[in-house]
């Protein structure tokens, strides 16, 4: 079961990680943890570590099944709260993720054991503990259908209260699929009530752990083709030309050029995410696109209703939504960190504090 006396609660899975984790740090030399649950609040709680070197205390987050994508939304996550000293609890680490996560300066430590905590008078230094034998699973609601609906339910949160049908056509899934997702978003506390009561809750922890799925589920989904554009070396150029030739194909603009471009920021953009329905053949030549696996253009699908943003914005091209410009920014181009600490200010925080939300 999960603990509810926690602000944001835990899997099974998640709770059984955290608790080997602390196990870890009271087996080291001279390293006594105390752990506790945040009443309210986005982290799984406070945890203080003491010995001979002194004391430290640290907020805890909890995210299982890191790849090196999902490591980098982890890290600018993390990045972005300097006020907090963050301990990333996980159930493995690869190497390479691993080393990725030292190389940003976040501490972490494993269920396997493998740890890096770099807090002057304390360093923990353990790394070639094998990976344990069983693999939490995510639950539904991070899977890919979950994901489409989660998505739904953080640019409309009044959709919670909607009924399965108009859930399942908006969000683009299985009508079979919403049932299940809403479950187990409410038994991990995202949401409250039931039925035309139910509500968003815990929203901005729901936000970052959808990010953290986007980039390592639903974009390998979405994703058609990378290309490289043979009209020019500007981006900003191609934008022109999907107004000039294929303003009809149902193309909304992505990833950092749509970032930039929602901003009004005029700087270059190294990478675009165009988000398209329809064939892919004919707009690739329309557009003069040429698969490429390193190309800065990422063709991807879209999904469900109302992906499109529909406020106000200085460039006439139609623009993705907030919600997916910061996702595709955070997957693609993760160290853009003070183009998505403005998309978020701008875009995504006001959302979040609205009063329709409760979290």
């Amino acid at each position: 079961q999960e603990r509810s006396a926690m602000g944001i609660k835990l899997t099974e899975n998640e709770r059984q990680t955290l608790e080997q984790c602390l196990r870890n740090l009271q087996s080291l030399d001279g390293c006594r943890a105390e752990f506790a649950p945040e009443p309210t609040g986005e982290s799984a709680g406070r945890l203080k570590l003491q010995g001979p070197w002194g004391r430290l205390d640290y907020r805890i987050l909890t995210r299982l099944r890191l790849t090196e994508s999902s490591a980098e939304t982890a890290i600018h996550h993390l990045r972005g709260r300097p006020e907090d000293r963050t301990l990333l609890l996980t159930d493995y680490l690869p190497d390479r993720v691993a080393e990725k996560l030292r190389r940003s300066g976040i501490d972490y430590i494993d269920s396997a054991g493998n740890a890096h905590l770099r807090q002057p008078p304390l360093y923990i230094e353990v790394s070639g503990r094998r990976r344990p034998e069983r693999q939490p699973r995510a639950g539904r609601a991070f899977q890919v259908a979950g994901l489409k609906l989660v998505s739904l339910l953080l640019r409309r949160p009044e959709a919670a209260a909607w009924t399965y049908r108009d859930l399942a056509g908006e969000a683009g899934i299985a009508l079979g699929a919403v049932g299940p997702v809403l479950k187990d978003l409410a038994r991990r506390g995202y949401l409250a009530g039931e039925d035309e009561n139910r509500r968003v809750t815990g929203i901005r922890e729901l936000f970052l752990r959808w990010e953290l799925g986007y980039g390592d589920r639903l974009r390998e989904a979405l994703e058609l083709q990378r290309c490289r554009w043979s009209g020019h070396s500007d981006l900003r150029r191609l934008a022109d030309t999907i107004d000039r030739q294929a303003a009809d194909a149902g193309i909304l603009l992505g990833g950092e050029l749509g970032a930039r471009l929602l901003l009004g920021d005029e700087g270059p953009a190294d990478q675009i995410s165009l988000h398209c329905r329809g064939e892919l053949l004919p707009l690739m030549l329309r557009l003069e696109l040429v698969p490429d696996p390193e190309g800065p253009v990422h063709l991807l699908r879209r999904f469900g209703k109302g992906d499109r943003w529909s406020g106000w914005q200085p460039y006439p091209t139609p623009l993705a939504d907030p919600l997916l410009l910061h996702a595709e920014v955070a997957t693609a181009s993760p160290d853009k960190e003070e183009l998505l600490k403005e998309l978020s200010d701008r875009h995504l925080s006001p959302r979040f504090t609205d009063s329709r939300m409760s979290g």
